[in-house]
């Protein structure tokens, strides 16, 4: 089977869809109106052992939202079909996952559908990743303190070491690498990268793919004969990838990948469980940054709220209230948003490895040790972050709850 996506012009959603194509026409052509980032198309049950049905859920703002059903027509496994058809997989594999893509036009411009296909003893499900043609953001357009953007400069400067950004799967990670590897792209500067896939490709920046034959760690190892002086390393997955990353730290090259630990702090244990002595880890290391994305409130009916005594002081014990500062909640939704949210915001949480922080990492010193010496540092905590943004009007606390501990 050709592995070459051709582009699909997307129809003019019908108000009443009949064949399994407009159906599936309506079913994107409503999730690009609702802004969503990823579509689920899943099996549930009302019940312990009742009949299965197939459900179709939209992420908008970060929150999934129930669509109706009766737009399927009973014709779920068809529109399963008619999306591999479109992404050019396997039709009648479906005890296999699967994965591809659709390049797409609509008339609200090019994007990119990522399709992911499981089975389940009932059947398969699919989710698909919305990916809207956007300009990457500079790295100082990120949202970053003044401050923090200026230390993500200097670790990028660095003419080796270990860089790893961290959160979980849709906090944005992958906006923040390709704004960091525009920032370093230029005609005097080898970037080359191992990604799952190549999301996007940047001028002055060798792109390659890890496929059904190569691993991350392969790649890596050839990218030692590449002459290269920034390697961007989709994601460290196991004790072969971690080896290959701290060696090509060690070896003069700087080195950017991802991991999915809770905090910043989180990288160290994290490579430790991948077997990578703690001396490899303080001498490769020099910055580790996590973040997360938290709902942005609608600023056209937010609501202004008071909280009580107890919060307050919750509050303030994590990071003092500035003077002027003005809390507010979700309004009940408006035409600019969804529910009282208009988008995300990004938060995070820096950790610059200076000789004192490799210092405790040679020594194995407790995550505690590791934290407040980060602290003296300058370094804000992911609620301290999060708890900027609170004060600044931009997200409320309950939404600062939900995502994080604080």
């Amino acid at each position: 089977m050709s592995t070459k996506n051709p582009t699909y012009e997307l129809g003019v959603a019908k108000a009443r869809p009949t064949s399994v194509q407009e159906i599936v026409d309506f079913i994107i052509t409503q999730a690009i109106r609702s802004k969503a980032s990823d579509l689920h198309l899943g099996l549930t049950t009302a019940a312990p052992g009742g009949p299965v049905t197939y459900m179709l859920r939209f992420r908008v703002h970060g929150k999934l939202q129930m669509v109706r059903t009766e737009v399927l027509g009973g014709s779920q496994k068809e529109i399963l079909s008619r999306l591999k058809v479109l992404a050019n997989l396997s039709t009648t594999d479906i005890g296999n996952p699967q994965d591809g893509q659709i390049n797409m036009n609509t008339p609200e411009g090019s994007l990119v559908l990522r399709l992911s296909f499981v089975p389940t003893p009932d059947g398969e499900e699919v989710v698909i990743r919305v990916q809207r043609a956007q300009k990457i953001p500079a790295l100082d357009h990120l949202g970053m303190t003044k401050e923090m953007h200026q230390a993500m400069v200097s670790l990028s400067q660095q003419k080796s070491g270990l860089i790893v950004i961290n959160g979980p799967a849709g906090s944005g990670k992958t906006t923040t690498i390709y704004s960091l590897l525009t920032s370093l792209a230029c005609a005097e500067r080898k970037i080359i990268t191992a990604e799952d896939p190549v999301e996007l490709r940047l001028p002055f920046v060798s792109h390659t793919a890890v496929g059904k034959n190569t691993s991350f760690a392969q790649l890596q190892k050839a990218f030692m004969r590449q002459d290269a002086d920034v390697i961007f390393i989709g994601e460290v997955r196991d004790i072969e990838s971690a080896e290959a990353a701290v060696q090509l730290a060690q070896t003069g090259h700087l080195v950017v990948t991802t991991l999915h630990t809770r905090d910043a702090l989180g990288v160290i244990p994290r490579l430790e469980a991948f077997g990578i002595h703690p001396n490899f880890i303080a001498s490769t290391l020099v910055g580790s940054l996590a973040q997360r994305l938290i709902p942005r409130l609608c600023t056209h009916c937010r609501a202004e709220v008071t909280y009580d005594a107890a919060t307050t002081t919750y509050m303030n014990s994590i990071l003092p209230m500035f003077a002027g500062a003005k809390l507010f909640k979700p309004g009940p939704g408006c035409t600019n948003c969804a529910a009282g949210f208009m988008g995300r915001i990004p938060i995070y949480e820096l950790l610059a490895v200076t000789p004192q922080v490799s210092d405790l990492i040679n020594r194995k010193a407790s995550q505690k040790e590791l934290l407040d010496v980060a602290v003296e540092n300058g370094m804000l905590s992911l609620g301290q972050e999060a708890l900027l943004r609170v004060y600044s009007g931009h997200i409320d606390f309950e939404s600062v709850k939900t995502y994080l501990v604080v």
